[in-house]
């Protein structure tokens, strides 16, 4: 009988679809394209965005955490000082995108690329042709969509990361944001005396600021992002939260992740919170428990 760790090669070997194609915007696109698509009303907003040049070769990306950054003031102070929210968010998006440094050839091998976001603990590389034109990309989801429907014989408790940060319901979106933005998370579960009341995720917060009243705000008052961002945790954050059990197989975390559209899912004994896994942190231990060693199937 085969081992997981055989059936884990199996799988991810000899995939020849994990290449996806996902959202772009071009580099002299305004910062509010950006949030727009970051944000945008339908289910499946990305966390990251790809930015390209005319040619359509990447220049970067861009992500829901940075444009918080932005906006709060923890970068583009200069031009933030200068010009105010409103002007920020019609600056070039290329003046605040993190750079495209994991470009590959679509003609290297897809256990290569894979083997590399393992060994660098990657969540996202772009795959460009041979005229460094954009074919597409991979990422944590399109290898969870490659891997969905499977056990793998590793449990949530070994994947998963035990040192949460969470922040209280009681709390302001403002505080909610440096805690995001100083912590580099994408998520705070929500947690009172009672215990796990609901989790803030980085999309929420955009998707917040991008509802009609607040985005006018913004673009025609210029008011203070504090200001903005005074409303508490509890009024925005999402109350029927998807958890898993720390028992259960990575396999079935995986097929709960899709199906319900999430990024990360609290890690639950009752309502006690005893960690969180996040679509990196299965596609690493996915990944890794193939090793880089292993032969390629035919």
């Amino acid at each position: 009988m085969a081992s997981p760790a055989t059936s884990i090669l199996v799988v991810v070997l000899s995939l020849h679809n994990v290449i996806s194609t996902k959202p772009f915007i071009y580099h002299s696109d305004p910062l509010l394209v950006a949030l727009n698509v970051l944000a945008g009303k339908g289910k499946h907003s990305p966390y990251r965005v790809i930015v390209v040049d005319e040619r359509l070769r990447p220049r970067g990306v861009i992500t829901g955490r940075r444009v918080l950054e932005v906006i709060s003031g923890y970068r583009g102070t200069a031009v933030r000082l200068k010009k105010g929210i409103k002007g920020v968010m019609r600056e070039p998006v290329t003046l605040f995108i993190e750079e495209a440094r994991h470009i590959f050839p679509d003609s290297m091998p897809v256990h290569a690329l894979l083997t590399y976001m393992a060994e660098n603990a990657i969540g996202l590389i772009l795959v460009v042709d041979e005229r460094g034109v954009l074919r597409g990309a991979i990422d944590e989801e399109s290898i969870l969509h490659a891997l969905k429907g499977r056990r793998y014989g590793i449990k949530v408790r070994d994947a998963m990361t035990r040192n949460v940060h969470t922040i209280s319901p009681t709390a302001s979106l403002a505080e909610a944001v440096d805690k995001i933005v100083k912590l580099r998370v994408r998520r705070l579960p929500v947690i009172d005396g009672q215990g796990l009341q609901g989790i803030l995720t980085v999309t929420d917060i955009l998707k917040y600021l991008l509802m009609e009243e607040k985005q006018i705000e913004i673009l025609l008052y210029d008011v203070e992002i504090d200001k903005v961002l005074e409303k508490k945790v509890s009024d925005i954050m999402c109350q029927d939260v998807v958890t898993i059990n720390p028992s259960s197989d990575i396999g079935e975390a995986i097929d709960v992740m899709l199906k319900s559209d999430v990024s990360g899912l609290p890690v639950t004994e009752g309502n006690k919170l005893i960690g969180i896994l996040s679509r990196l942190d299965v596609v690493m231990k996915v990944l890794r428990a193939i090793g880089p060693a292993c032969p390629i199937p035919a």
